[in-house]
């Protein structure tokens, strides 16, 4: 375990999965400061830059993956440092940071939320990341907040949880912008000041500019910080509305994260909200399903079908030019089904809805984590894992089936 001495102002960057333990002296890591005795637990998949706020002494354990590097005097961090501060004593309440992916914005909403912390200040950080969610669940955007300083906004407390139900934005960009704007408002009536709305990196392509062009112009941040050099001017416009734009470089050093690690984070995120989770019943008569049209659909007589189906069916319903039935289903007659009026008819396997990913909502709209048991057609029950113990008004269901290990597979549920 080797003992690092830094001389005060002096920075590294360490790469995990690393241990630090302070022996003496003060260490800051994104606002965040460690004094004698006090440690720090860094993932694999994360990097830090620290900085000795005294002469300080850090043991340091280390395995293969992990390095440590000097900090070069160009490394963008420094002004990163003066810009968040200059953000929190200017007074800003509304900060949007846009750059692409593993190119520090997470790093950033963190040292924001500590420094306006040390600033007196009571702070909320709003995770706009479905895919790589911090706060909440993957598939999800929440609003966290803390009463002391963090090494990362994973630490922060969910306030409230937003389920958008995928991984990937393309297909949900006005369902996400819709939600962010709830929890910005969320955020200033409960006094957090300032709100960080940390973005995904979805933003190379013209569909991801547009997509965070729509973010801005319904949030309406007093500054917008701009990571990477490849996206300068994209949001000079904003400047006309009184927007205050920082444009910061990458870190010249920066760990990218493979799409395998980034699964196995989304694993350990899923477990976490999920592994400990209880079976809870609920009753469909008293609920509002959404995404999942089995269970959408007006009810259908199972008997009248039952001449024009071969198999066993346990349930069915329907809307306009759909049929969708539950059970062992081997083959159908489509021709007099569609004269009953069904263009399209969906089959549903026994045990299909075993393992999808899901939420419960409470009555003030806010969404929990959820994975579906089994549904109970003849009782009218669904059940459910989930840490929620409250009143359920509503259960969102998504495509996500999350296997044993709880990965993802995406499922056809219309």
């Amino acid at each position: 375990m080797p003992l690092i001495k830094l001389i005060k102002g002096e920075l590294l960057k360490v790469y995990g999965p690393m241990s630090l333990v302070v022996k003496s002296g003060c260490l800051d890591i994104y606002g965040k400061v460690l004094c004698a005795d006090e440690k720090a637990v860094i993932h694999r998949a994360r990097n830090y830059i620290v900085e000795a706020v005294s002469d300080v002494e850090i043991d340091v354990t280390m395995v293969n993956e992990s390095q440590i590097q000097s900090v070069e005097e160009s490394d963008p961090y420094r002004k990163r440092r003066e810009i968040a501060l200059k953000i929190v004593q200017g007074g800003c309440e509304r900060v949007i940071i846009v750059g692409c992916v593993d190119c520090g914005k997470t790093s950033l909403a963190t040292l924001i939320f500590n420094t306006a912390l040390r600033n007196g200040k009571r702070p909320g950080v709003i995770d706009g990341d479905v895919g790589q969610a911090d706060i909440g669940p993957p598939g999800y955007i929440t609003l966290g907040t803390s009463e002391s300083p963090v090494l990362w906004i994973s630490e922060l407390r969910p306030v409230s949880m937003k389920f958008i139900g995928d991984i990937k934005p393309q297909y949900y960009t006005q369902s996400i912008i819709s939600k962010l704007k709830e929890l910005v408002q969320l955020s200033e009536s409960l006094g957090l000041s300032p709100v960080v709305i940390d973005t995904d990196g979805w933003i190379k392509d013209e569909v991801g500019v547009l997509y965070k062009y729509g973010i801005i112009n319904e949030v309406k941040p007093n500054t917008i910080v701009v990571l990477g050099d490849e996206l300068r001017g994209l949001f000079e416009k904003y400047r006309k509305l009184g927007v205050t734009i920082y444009e910061i470089e990458a870190p010249i050093s920066r760990k990218t994260r493979s799409r395998e690690e980034r699964r196995q984070i989304r694993s350990l995120r899923y477990r976490e909200f999920l592994e400990k989770a209880s079976l809870v019943r609920l009753s469909l008569d008293s609920i509002v399903v959404e995404g999942f049209p089995l269970l959408q659909g007006v009810r259908l007589d199972t008997s009248t079908l039952s001449k024009l189906v071969e198999g066993q069916i346990t349930y069915a319903s329907w809307l306009p030019n759909t049929l969708y039935v539950y059970g062992n289903v081997k083959s159908y007659n489509t021709e007099e089904l569609k004269k009953m009026g069904f263009e399209k008819i969906k089959i549903f396997a026994e045990g299909f809805e075993k393992n999808l990913y899901c939420a419960v909502t409470d009555e003030r709209g806010n969404d929990y984590p959820c994975v579906i048991g089994k549904v109970i057609f003849e009782k009218g029950e669904v059940l459910v894992r989930t840490s929620y113990t409250g009143s359920v008004r509503a259960l969102k269901i998504s495509k996500i089936r999350l296997t044993p290990d709880y990965t993802e597979e995406y499922v056809e549920v219309l």
